[in-house]
């Protein structure tokens, strides 16, 4: 596998399972053209050229690469074969009994992986956040914000509380397939189950050593 490495599997109380893997763009980038060339898709390629932003342009190699590589490892098909679709609220997706999500923060991609369920993935690289009660009142709901709450009782920073939290959040949101916007479907969101990604992200290495924070959650 050239791009990426797996971090292991996550496993929910029900038994539902998912595989995680992981890349760090910045070990990649003396190879993006050839990722580029083998593995991305015309329409992918072309869409590259629209990026303004160097670094969104790496980030999009490597990250499309991941995923081709791992979906097609588990497809047995090529990479620039695999089919990626999206459902009507815009969620990837591919045929073939396989559902996967993708999220980034910083320096790292995060894919998972799941034969069983709907999954949603979020990763959060810690870090300071301004303004978190005002981030609080406006993003999350009562139950959200009690859970921010605790956290800190228990001697969370208020960032790393706000950053626990909505790496749950936008798991969930993404399992249903839901934007932000989809918080109304709250009995929904109830009903998917969450795993804590901590374990896994411990291994992976980042310059300030602050680390990261994210959710696995399947719908």
């Amino acid at each position: 596998m050239a791009v990426g490495r797996c971090l292991g599997t996550v496993t929910a109380s029900s038994g539902v399972s998912a595989e995680v893997w992981c890349a760090l763009v910045g070990e990649h980038i003396a190879a993006l053209d050839r990722y580029s060339a083998e593995y991305l898709t015309d329409d992918e390629r072309d869409r590259l050229l629209r990026y303004r932003s160097r670094a969104a342009a790496e980030r999009y190699v490597v990250t499309r690469s991941l995923v081709r590589l791992v979906l097609a490892d588990r497809l047995g098909r090529a990479p620039r074969d695999v089919a990626v679709n999206r459902t009507d609220t815009g969620k990837p997706i591919v045929t073939g009994g396989v559902h996967f999500n993708v999220s980034h923060s910083g320096d790292l991609i995060l894919l998972g992986l799941s034969s069983q369920r709907d999954i949603g993935v979020d990763v959060e690289r810690r870090r300071s956040i301004p303004r978190v009660d005002a981030l609080v009142r406006r993003w999350l709901a009562p139950v959200e914000q009690a859970d921010v709450a605790r956290l800190m009782r228990d001697g969370s920073t208020d960032s790393d509380a706000f950053l626990r939290v909505w790496s749950v959040k936008e798991a969930r949101l993404k399992a249903l397939g839901v934007g932000i916007g989809g918080q109304s479907r709250a009995g929904e969101l109830s009903r998917v189950e969450v795993s804590a990604l901590d374990e896994l992200l411990k291994t992976i290495p980042t310059p300030d050593d602050e680390g990261y924070v994210g959710a696995v959650a399947f719908a």
